[in-house]
C-alpha cells in the first residue's frame, strides 16, 4: 500500500480519484483542493506519489511540482501532472516542471490507475530530455533516402558549427550510416541494448565513432537485431548522454512508430519527415501526420528526388498533405558513386545538388530548435 497525495480544486474529481486509489489500488488518499494545502500536507507526511491538476485557485500544477522538486523530502517521488489541455506545448511545459508523467482529461480511470501502479512499481519513465538540438530523420516507407539525408545533413551541421555534432543510427536491420561515411560500425549499440539499466555517458562514449570531418556516429549493428532491440529508457539515456557532450545530435530512426522512436519524437527539436513523390510515399506521409499530429509543430516535410525523370509538382503535393515542404531535394546522380566510395556527397562535393539542399535545410530547421529551446 502507497501514500498518494491528490491536488485538485474539482471535488468531484477528487472524490473519483478517492475511490478508485483506495478501493482498486488498496492505496491510502490525501486529498487537498489547492496547491498550498497540498505542498503542506506533502511537507509534513511526504507521500509516495503525487498526482497533480494543472489549473487551480493560487498556485499552478507547475509550481507545485517545481516546489516538490526543491524539497529534499519530496524531490525524488513521482508526480503524474493532470490538466485540460492536451497540447504538446503543455506536456513540455509538464515536464519541465519536472513531472514523470503528463496526462490530458478527460482520460478513464484505469488509465489513472495503470499509470500510479506503473510509477509505484518502479517502472522507467520517459525522462525529460531538452528537444533543442536533436533533430528526428524519419520515414515509415523505406527507400526515400532518410539515411543519405541524415548523414549529410549531419556533416554539414558538423561543418557549420564547432564539430560538435553526432549522428545516431538506430536502424535495428543493418543499418548503413557508417557504411555511407566510410567506418567500420565496430563497436555499436548493440552493447547498449544488454545493459540492466540505461547507459551511462561513459558507456555510451565506448560506442561513439569519429569521422574525418569531426562529425560522431554511435552506428547501427552490422548483424540485424532479433527482438525488440533497444528500451525506450536505453534510448533515451543515450539522448540524455549525448547532449551533455554536443550541440546537435541527428537521430537517423527506423520506420516504425514503436515506443523507442516515439520517445524520441517526443523529445526532438525538430523532425524531418521524409517522403517521394509515389503513392506509397504519399500515404505513408499522410498517415505519418495523422499519427503524430500533436507534433505537427516540429515537422518539416521533406521531399527527396531518389529518380532521375519528370515529379509530381509541389504545389500540387502541398495540397494533398495540406502543409508546406520545408525543402526539395533534387535528384543527383552523383549519390550513388558517393555511397560506393564511403564519401558523402557533403563532405566531397559540398556544391553538389544534393549538398547544397541539404545545407539550405539545415539553416530551415534552426528556427524550430531555437523555439523549443526558448
Amino acid at each position: 500500500m502507497a501514500r498518494i497525495l491528490a491536488i485538485d480544486d474539482n471535488s468531484d474529481l477528487l472524490r473519483m480519484i478517492e475511490g478508485l486509489l483506495r478501493e482498486r489500488g488498496g492505496h491510502e488518499v490525501i486529498l487537498s483542493a489547492d496547491g498550498e494545502d497540498g505542498l503542506a500536507k506533502a511537507a509534513a507526511n511526504p507521500p509516495d506519489l503525487a498526482i497533480v491538476d494543472v489549473m487551480m485557485p493560487g498556485i499552478t500544477g507547475y509550481d507545485v511540482c517545481r516546489r516538490l522538486r526543491q524539497q529534499p523530502a519530496t524531490a525524488e517521488i513521482p508526480v503524474i501532472i493532470l490538466t485540460a489541455r492536451g497540447q504538446e506545448v503543455d506536456r513540455q511545459a509538464a515536464m519541465e516542471a519536472g513531472a514523470d508523467i503528463y496526462l490530458a482529461k478527460p482520460l478513464t480511470m484505469a488509465e489513472l490507475l495503470e499509470q500510479v501502479n506503473r510509477l509505484l512499481a518502479g517502472k522507467p519513465t520517459r525522462p525529460a530530455v531538452a528537444g533543442a538540438g536533436i533533430i528526428a530523420m524519419l520515414s515509415l516507407r523505406g527507400g526515400v533516402g532518410v539515411t543519405t539525408l541524415a548523414v549529410n545533413l549531419a556533416l554539414v551541421l558538423a561543418q557549420q558549427g564547432d564539430g560538435r555534432t553526432c549522428l545516431i543510427d538506430l536502424s535495428p536491420s543493418s543499418g548503413s550510416a557508417a557504411l555511407q561515411l566510410g567506418l567500420r560500425p565496430d563497436p555499436n549499440w548493440s552493447t547498449l541494448s544488454t545493459l540492466g539499466a540505461p547507459p551511462s555517458p561513459a558507456d555510451v562514449d565506448t560506442c561513439v565513432l569519429g569521422h574525418a570531418s569531426g562529425l560522431r556516429l554511435l552506428p547501427a549493428p552490422f548483424t540485424p537485431v532479433v527482438g525488440v532491440g533497444l528500451r525506450s529508457d536505453a534510448v533515451l539515456g543515450m539522448l540524455t548522454a549525448l547532449k551533455g557532450r554536443y550541440c546537435t545530435v541527428v537521430v537517423d530512426l527506423p520506420s516504425v512508430l514503436n515506443e523507442s522512436t516515439i520517445a524520441i519524437l517526443e523529445s526532438a527539436g525538430a523532425i524531418g519527415l521524409v517522403m517521394t513523390s509515389d503513392p506509397p510515399s504519399i500515404q505513408a506521409t499522410l498517415g505519418t501526420l495523422q499519427a503524430l499530429r500533436d507534433l505537427v509543430p516540429r515537422v518539416h516535410i521533406i521531399l527527396n528526388h531518389t529518380i532521375p525523370g519528370e515529379q509530381a509538382p509541389v504545389q500540387a503535393l502541398e495540397r494533398v498533405l495540406r502543409q508546406q515542404l520545408s525543402e526539395v531535394v533534387p535528384y543527383d546522380p552523383a549519390q550513388a558513386r558517393a555511397l560506393s566510395r564511403g564519401e558523402p556527397l557533403a563532405a566531397s562535393a559540398p556544391d553538389s545538388p544534393l549538398a547544397r539542399s541539404v545545407a539550405l535545410l539545415g539553416t530551415r530547421l534552426q528556427p524550430t530548435l531555437q523555439q523549443v529551446a526558448g
